[in-house]
């Protein structure tokens, strides 16, 4: 265990060195070969899906069983989980940049490790581990800060995507998609050194000196296009355009493979153009969001939380702003109809949705005076 401990300890002293922090320069240089490397069509897939995922939010609660009462629920907005997961995971990272990065990671990569940092029993920091080399039942090996560390297993946090074999069908697809536009723009850029058409010149003769008046002709119809992209013929001359062919993929085999992209992480294009309706947006956040969220959820809480700590009513919530996903109209209609149903109260409801202080009479309940109780005896 030391072993670990110290390994830990050198690589967050290396992360805090002063001479370790990058130059603007360095840091543009190493995006500039990230953009490079990388299919600009997954990396708007990965960054809409990764930004949208960030805006989880995270809720420490503790709820106390009452067998012939209410159940108390008691929330820890301060604790160190709460303000490890939403305040600050670390000194270089806010919340919403941090969780964007670990969704990112599970969808190119299919996994992402994150390592605590603790102290005196409490939770401090969190960092996401830059590369997962490989992992056994009871071993991680990652790297961290150019790092590579062995850290037990139950000592992580690993958020495995449960979409297997994704990655490698979707570099097939890109693959695809970039040796077509690659061809295209290879093809534009040598065109010049290509015949693109005839100069008719008036003139019958063909000698070296026909040679020359053509090719000054030409270089300065070349060089006036320069600025506007327009030339002009004197009188006399004619000029026949050759036709062109780029030999690529059709507009339908390309639609075809950028939907393949879009099926597999079970979103519709429409979502990047902004003109999707609220349903399709619904569908969005059920099938991809929600799988992400309970991700979080499920290895946050069987990690974090001892056995005994889970026995006394302590959970980790983890939850979307539903007021960021639906209309006003429906905001406004599912708290009239969840105050009257008993779910929450106008207090609740206020801080939950609209972040407004709640008001004075605000934490009772109500109810229809229509509802009528039903007896157990009357229920079977």
């Amino acid at each position: 265990m030391n072993k670990y401990i110290n390994n830990l300890r050198e690589v967050f002293a290396r992360i805090f060195k002063p001479s370790n922090r990058k130059s603007t320069r360095t840091y543009l240089q190493r995006n500039l070969n990230y953009w490079r490397r990388n299919s600009i069509y997954l990396d708007n897939i990965y960054n809409k899906i990764s930004t949208d995922t960030a805006q989880v939010r995270f809720k420490h609660v503790r709820i106390t069983r009452n067998p012939t009462g209410v159940d108390k629920m008691e929330w820890f907005e301060n604790s160190d989980l709460a303000n490890v997961l939403s305040f600050s995971p670390n000194p270089l990272e806010i919340p919403v940049v941090f969780w964007a990065n670990v969704t990112r990671a599970m969808l190119k990569d299919g996994v992402a490790v994150v390592v605590p940092r603790w102290e005196n029993g409490r939770l401090i920091e969190i960092w996401l581990a830059k590369k997962t080399i490989s992992w056994t039942a009871e071993r991680v090996e990652i790297m961290i800060d150019d790092v590579e560390i062995e850290l037990p297993l139950s000592d992580v946090w690993v958020f495995e995507n449960p979409k297997l074999n994704v990655t490698s069908q979707l570099n097939q697809i890109t693959e695809l998609i970039d040796i077509n536009l690659d061809a295209l723009t290879e093809k534009l850029g040598r065109g010049n050194s290509k015949l693109r058409g005839f100069l008719k010149l008036p003139t019958k003769a063909a000698d070296e000196h026909l040679k020359k008046q053509a090719k000054s002709r030409v270089d300065s119809m070349m060089e006036l296009a320069e600025n506007g992209g327009i030339a002009y013929l004197e009188q006399g001359e004619e000029f026949m355009e050759l036709n062109k062919d780029y030999s690529t993929a059709s507009k339908e085999e390309m639609e075809f493979l950028k939907s393949q992209l879009y099926h597999a992480h079970g979103i519709n294009e429409k979502l990047f153009t902004c003109d999707y309706t609220e349903e399709q947006y619904r569908a969005y956040y059920s099938s991809v969001m929600k799988l992400y969220q309970r991700v979080f959820s499920e290895e946050i809480n069987r990690k974090y939380f001892t056995k005994t700590a889970r026995t006394q009513g302590n959970k980790l919530l983890v939850f979307f702003d539903m007021a960021d996903m639906i209309s006003f109209k429906d905001l406004v209609e599912g708290g009239f109809k969840s105050k009257y149903a008993g779910l929450m109260n106008s207090n609740e409801f206020r801080e939950t949705y609209l972040g407004l202080p709640g008001y004075e009479g605000g934490e009772v309940f109500e109810t229809n005076l229509n509802a009528v109780r039903i007896e157990p005896s009357e229920s079977n």
